[in-house]
């Protein structure tokens, strides 16, 4: 459904077990209570049919992003015919997402809005617009055919979020898809990035694969020369007449920082079930079958380098510029230390962040890991951020002394772990 939103992209192998299983306990994926942003709006509406009575398009998803603290600034583009409303998605008529760190919205002038919104517990849960000629229907309604590509296996079958970089042909249609990745992330370089997606900003000396149309030339697809993000569409049918980079950058990062995080927690939570023991403290861990340790290891190894930035793409020398306006709602609700440094503070040229330790430490989805998880993520962390380690070269001593400073000041459950272990 939301298949344009969200990549597909990591080469990740294949660990011995997939979560095909995530309706059964200890998961219980359509049977739990839920607390995602979207499902706690619709309980708090009573009747959103009532409640929800803005016009459809730009009224409605007006409405959604405000209820949702989605900002309209987050906006960026997908051109390419790949989710279930195709047939109105184009070059001219582009499909607009939006997101924050806990909710990702999709809408399309003359089409549906698409929710993908993340339970701290279970990950993602799709959301669907009614058609817009069944005004009868509940406006929303949870769609598990979603779930035929967002728990597949470029989720490692755990309900996530996934978007594409293709080859897009001159009506949006895929003529290949860019495979080398299966879901989207940092670490992706640059010249497989975005196709299919329109991108506003100035982004140094990089290049990349959006704001470009593409022809089969002797069998394969080759990109033709890349337009204006805003040659394509007309903007006034849209809520912004852009696709910022910062946007896009940080939209990609988000995508495998929510993967990592629920694969780990799916993977503590049944081997915890599995043992019959109950989630105390990092020691809980010891009680896990060795078996489903060792791939619960590899997949904490995954999201350390992850939260940590080890793999991300290089961004090269010279600076990269966003628009300004979504630059000043993403570090608006910056945590700071006494002297004002931040995880959210930007480089935006060699690398993403000042400090490279993922922001998405603070989000929901990190506060209800398994506290075992957590412990044991911050047992790595400060072992990594006072000593250093194996492929972690790319932090330097500096960076290192700052992220733990950061981290001490505005993370407090990490900072009496620390103290109480110290």
């Amino acid at each position: 459904m939301l298949r344009g939103l969200l990549f597909t992209l990591l080469a990740v192998p294949a660990f011995g077990q997939s979560f095909n299983d995530y309706d059964l306990n200890p998961h219980d994926y359509f049977g739990a209570t839920l607390s995602d942003p979207m499902s706690v709006l619709l309980k708090r509406l009573g009747d959103p049919n009532k409640a929800l009575n803005e016009a459809n398009g730009k009224p409605l998803v007006e409405r959604l992003l405000k209820e949702l603290n989605i900002p309209v600034e987050s906006q960026v583009l997908v051109f390419t015919k790949t989710s279930l409303q195709r047939r109105v998605v184009s070059p001219e008529s582009p499909r607009a997402l939006y997101f924050n760190e806990d909710v990702y919205l999709g809408w399309m002038p003359n089409g549906r809005i698409e929710i993908a919104s993340m339970d701290p517990e279970l990950g993602g849960i799709f959301y669907f617009q009614r058609p817009l000629d069944k005004p009868e229907r509940a406006i929303f309604h949870r769609e598990e055919s979603c779930l035929g590509c967002h728990a597949g296996s470029a989720t490692n079958f755990l309900p996530g979020l996934l978007a594409r970089s293709v080859f897009p042909d001159q009506n949006g249609r895929s003529l290949k898809s860019v495979k080398t990745f299966e879901r989207i992330g940092h670490q992706v370089p640059f010249d497989e990035r975005w196709g299919g997606w329109l991108v506003s900003g100035e982004l140094g000396a990089a290049s990349h694969m959006g704001n470009a149309l593409a022809s089969i030339d002797d069998g394969k697809p080759v990109l033709h020369e890349a337009k204006r993000a805003d040659e394509f569409f007309q903007p006034d049918l849209h809520l912004r007449p852009d696709s910022d980079v910062l946007a896009m950058l940080l939209h990609d990062h988000q995508i495998s920082m929510h993967h990592w995080m629920m694969e780990a927690h799916y993977r503590v939570r049944q081997g915890l079930f599995d043992a019959k023991v109950d989630d105390t403290s990092r020691t809980s861990l010891e009680a896990i079958e060795s078996e489903d340790r060792d791939d619960l290891n590899r997949c904490v190894d995954r999201l350390m380098r992850y939260l940590l930035f080890a793999d991300e793409a290089a961004m090269g020398l010279e600076a990269w510029k966003d628009g300004g306006d979504y630059r000043k709602v993403f570090v608006a609700d910056r945590k700071t230390t006494a002297d004002g440094r931040s995880l959210k503070d930007l480089r935006m040229r060699e690398h993403l962040f000042e400090y490279r330790c993922s922001y998405m430490i603070y989000s929901k989805v990190f506060a209800a890991l398994p506290l075992s998880l957590r412990e044991e993520i911050y047992h790595r962390l400060h072992q990594i951020l006072t000593h250093g380690g194996d492929g972690f070269n790319h932090l330097g001593k500096d960076e290192r002394e700052g992220i733990l400073g950061i981290l001490t000041e505005t993370l407090p459950e990490a900072a009496a772990y620390w103290s109480r272990n110290a």
